[in-house]
């Protein structure tokens, strides 16, 4: 499929679900997903209920049609706990990484402090793409990052979760890094007044210094933070380092409504030097109370436009977010966002009309510097060892030939392609049955 990028998302609530995959089918080279290494900072999930941990997988595939030795290295465990294997175009790996908390998913009660024995660091002897999948224990909830590779090194971020507006105990948000070398000064500024950050006792900013695979995750449950009105404090913290650093964000769990609903929405994200100022969004399944875009602003005087309007809906500054609802998308299910400066942006997507059916994942922006293919997803269908049905949706210029499997497009179950409103030269497709 004439590609660059993808993101996942998959939820449920006890009973079978739907699985989206978004293809963003535009020419882009910042998110370069393939890559020799992937580091994989920590996780940190609200110990109580449906957001407790279950079964987690690691994910491996490569355009290669050789095999590929790859090694899965758990930070800071002895040489004998790490996995090694060959991977290949016709045969993806995965790997069960264990249940509960562990090597990647640490107790709230833990954070705030630095690791040097959680995480992963996967290398391979050529470019592999890398992904992480979980269910919670009692299943009700599933989640999935992807590792972006040679893009996740960065300097500069800025976090994003769920804003949670009804917050119950399980909601927690949270930021996790991990340092690509030794001696790195990290900072986590741009935090509220007020904001109750779990097992942190000190002043803001948090400054660290970590050495190579060595992590920390700042974390906040909303329910505590409520009172204070920062149940969403944590959503534009500022984390710089003065040497490259990736990060994972988040909530485990989370909503981007209002009803009581809950459920993974986590994500790795990139660094400043490639965010852009153009966005373009696909609808999924969900009601437009979760069907949602957060733009949070890195710079003073952020305007936002939606849809190729001339007139923006509103202005944010440094740290600040604006989400845009659901009802923004054309009636074909297609947004255009522009911003007058660069943005990280997320996507909240829903996979049925039950609001504890969502998900979030982080958006790169479109660009027109280079073409590729994505070759391939491993195991499309499956999430921590259970399968789903679902989709596909696919952002790509209007002129590009779209193939999946070296097929036509329109040999599949296809809605599309569907003009971008404000973007004429981009289309949109959705693909279901594959």
């Amino acid at each position: 499929m004439k590609r660059n990028d993808f993101q996942f998302h998959m939820s449920h609530k006890k009973h079978p679900a739907y699985l989206f995959i978004i293809f963003l089918c535009f020419c882009f080279s910042a998110f370069a997903q393939l890559s020799k290494t992937h580091y994989i900072p920590p996780l940190t999930s609200a110990n109580s209920n449906s957001s407790t941990p279950g079964s987690q997988y690691i994910y491996i595939s490569t355009p290669n049609n050789a095999d590929v030795p790859f090694l899965i290295k758990p930070v800071g465990q002895p040489i004998t706990s790490q996995i090694t294997g060959n991977v290949s175009n016709a045969n993806p790996k995965k790997f069960f990484l264990g249940n509960s908390y562990g090597q990647l998913f640490t107790l709230p009660t833990t954070t705030s402090a630095i690791y040097n024995n959680k995480g992963y660091i996967i290398e391979a002897e050529d470019l592999v793409y890398v992904s992480i999948r979980m269910v919670s224990a009692n299943g009700a909830q599933a989640g999935a990052l992807v590792s972006k590779g040679l893009s996740a090194p960065g300097t500069s971020f800025r976090i994003g979760a769920f804003t949670s507006e009804s917050p119950m105990d399980n909601y927690l948000n949270f930021a996790s890094v991990m340092a690509t070398e030794d001696n790195t000064a990290v900072t986590f500024s741009d935090l509220p007044t007020g904001l109750n950050i779990e097992n942190y006792f000190g002043t803001t900013p948090i400054n660290i210094v970590l050495n190579k695979g060595e992590s920390y995750i700042v974390a906040t449950n909303s329910l505590t933070n409520q009172p204070a009105g920062l149940m969403d404090g944590i959503i534009g913290c500022l984390v710089n380092s003065d040497k490259p650093i990736v990060a994972n964000c988040g909530s485990t769990n989370g909503s981007f409504h209002n009803g009581g609903g809950r459920d993974y929405g986590i994500d790795q994200i990139v660094g400043l030097d490639k965010v852009g100022s153009e966005y373009i969004f696909v609808k999924g399944d969900g009601l437009d109370g979760w069907e949602n875009v957060l733009i949070v602003a890195h710079s003073n005087n952020t305007e936002i436009f939606i849809n190729g309007n001339t007139v923006p809906v509103t202005t944010i500054n440094a740290g600040e977010y604006h989400l845009i609802e659901g009802n923004y998308y054309s009636p074909l299910g297609n947004m255009y966002v522009q911003t007058s400066q660069p943005v990280f942006v997320y996507q909240g997507i829903g996979a049925t009309t039950n609001e504890a059916n969502q998900g979030m994942f982080f958006v790169p922006p479109l660009s027109c510097e280079a073409r590729g293919n994505l070759d391939n997803i491993a195991e499309i269908n499956d999430i921590a060892n259970q399968s789903f049905s679902g989709g596909v949706s696919i952002v790509t210029k209007a002129s590009s030939t779209v193939t999946i499997n070296n097929l036509p497009i329109t040999n599949f179950s296809v809605s599309g392609p569907y003009t971008v409103v404000g973007k004429t030269d981009y289309v949109t497709y959705k693909v279901i049955g594959l």
